[in-house]
């Protein structure tokens, strides 16, 4: 199981921000049936310029399929990576909205502060914790009810 985690979480040994730019373009993939340049700078409310060379250098290391005037695309290994940085992402997410009671916006812009710092043992952990704690709301432990209601108190 820890190698399969390993391989979810490994390092990308991209910068922060490039992680991000494979994240966002793995969401917009997603969520319309092409990736401009335009739809990136909007969801990362950057320049276009910034993303044509940010793309360009995503494009050198064989993450995307990218050429000026034409949409973007993943690469096997582009798909590989914005696959890790979201499996991040998320459980971040999942750990600030389902364990501490964090409201989905504010547990979507906390994990966004922290995946690029985490280690791949530190998620691995987490991972492993959230399992723990969903068998426990699964199984209405009643220390996870307990738990639950002291957070949400103000």
């Amino acid at each position: 199981m820890d190698s399969e985690l390993h391989q979810l979480y490994d390092l990308t040994g991209l910068s922060s921000n490039m992680e991000d730019y494979m994240e966002v373009i793995s969401l917009l993939s997603v969520e319309n049936r092409v990736v401009r340049v335009k739809d990136i700078a909007k969801k990362l409310n950057i320049k276009m310029p910034s993303v044509t060379s940010a793309l360009n250098r995503l494009r050198d290391l064989e993450l995307i399929e990218y050429e000026k005037y034409v949409f973007v695309e993943l690469t096997e290994e582009g798909k590989k990576i914005s696959g890790q940085v979201y499996n991040k992402h998320k459980q971040l997410s999942h750990f600030f909205h389902d364990v501490l009671q964090l409201n989905p916006v504010t547990a979507d812009q906390e994990a966004c502060k922290v995946e690029h710092t985490l280690t791949p043992e530190a998620c691995i952990q987490l991972h492993k914790f959230m399992q723990f704690m969903k068998k426990a709301d699964d199984d209405k432990e009643p220390w996870y009810a307990e738990l639950r209601a002291v957070l949400v108190q103000k």
